[in-house]
């Protein structure tokens, strides 16, 4: 008997990534970790995600420390994360496919409304990106209630890890909105950029700015939900308001409130604000798929119905140094 699979990647507040069902093409052991649950009031199944992402240049030393730091043990989906991958993830940062990748991730699916969480494992060798800025470049680009892990074996700055996490949810049958990953590299970019400037103030942190970045999206998005037509005002004053909230006021400058008011915004042009609350319930996913089915939808409607009637229950700094021949990530 053929059963209907519930996939719960992204379901909390900030959720558009739609996955479906696909099986991981590299192993660990013959055997994934990747298993469903049954839901009890629904009947449907739900796919719990436990997958790797692993720099393509790393020795076999450091694949086995790194692994060890992500706390694999055996059975788990492993993918090689490369300059290819940073190339279509993390567009307009200077990367080739020739990029060496050593920073790696491991992606383990949460409970509904339990958020992102981020564990960078190796603290001393994430040289930039930190685990505030993983958690709202995840959220922005549509992924939640998952655990990521982050590890490095050598300082690496952290962009290959972030990349390996989108590829993840592709190998896994997910689909990444390539606009929302763009609008998150450059909001991810402007924190960093910001935090860089000031790291050396009283009363700053890295953490309170993305806390507050996460905010004023929230209060942006209930406003949109409300019908509200948000104006750039409106957006700045949610921006001000947030890092007011977070004791940023007297610290963020005028130019860098501008550059937050402008990500938001380009936020809200390309309906990520929208998307935030217009949220796709996909224990009936094949029913909006079909309803909604506009843009990138049309594209895989044909793919996700011949999917949908098929299954029988299966699943499956910059960055990193440079090398003789390319640059690492």
């Amino acid at each position: 008997m053929k059963r209907q699979i519930m996939i719960t990647m992204a379901t909390a507040v900030l959720l558009t990534t739609q996955v479906t069902t696909m099986a991981p093409q590299v192993l660990a052991q013959e055997t994934a970790t990747s298993t469903t649950t049954t839901s009890e009031a629904s009947g449907m199944e739900r796919l719990q995600i436990n997958a790797v992402a692993i720099g393509n240049a790393l020795t076999s030393e450091q694949e086995i420390y790194t692994l060890d730091k992500l706390g694999i043990k055996g059975e788990t989906p492993i993918y090689k994360t490369t300059g290819a991958d940073l190339v279509k993830y993390l567009p307009g940062n200077g990367f080739t496919d020739q990029w060496a990748v050593y920073s790696s991730v491991r992606m383990q699916t949460a409970d509904k409304n339990d958020g992102i969480t981020v564990d960078i494992a190796t603290p001393e060798n994430i040289t930039k990106i930190t685990a505030a800025q993983y958690q709202n470049a995840a959220l922005t680009a549509g992924i939640s209630d998952a655990k990521l892990t982050i590890a490095s074996a050598v300082p690496i700055d952290g962009s290959g890890a972030l990349a390996g996490v989108y590829k993840i949810v592709e190998e896994s049958g997910g689909i990444i909105d390539q606009k929302r990953v763009e609008v998150a590299q450059d909001e991810m970019e402007v924190l960093a950029t910001i935090t860089e400037q000031n790291k050396d103030k009283a009363g700053y942190s890295d953490e309170a700015l993305n806390k507050a970045q996460e905010e004023a999206k929230t209060t942006l998005a209930e406003q949109t939900a409300k019908g509200e037509n948000l104006t750039q005002a409106d957006i700045k004053q949610a921006v001000e308001d947030a890092l007011a909230n977070n004791g940023l006021k007297d610290i963020i400058t005028s130019d860098q409130l501008n550059e937050l008011t402008s990500v938001v915004d380009s936020m809200k042009e390309n309906n990520i604000l929208s998307d935030f609350v217009n949220q796709l319930d996909l224990s009936n996913a094949k029913q909006q798929i079909e309803e909604k089915s506009k843009g990138l939808w049309t594209k895989i409607k044909d793919f996700f119905s011949g999917i949908w009637s098929s299954i029988t229950g299966m699943f499956g700094g910059n960055d990193e140094q440079p090398t003789e021949e390319s640059i690492v990530q």
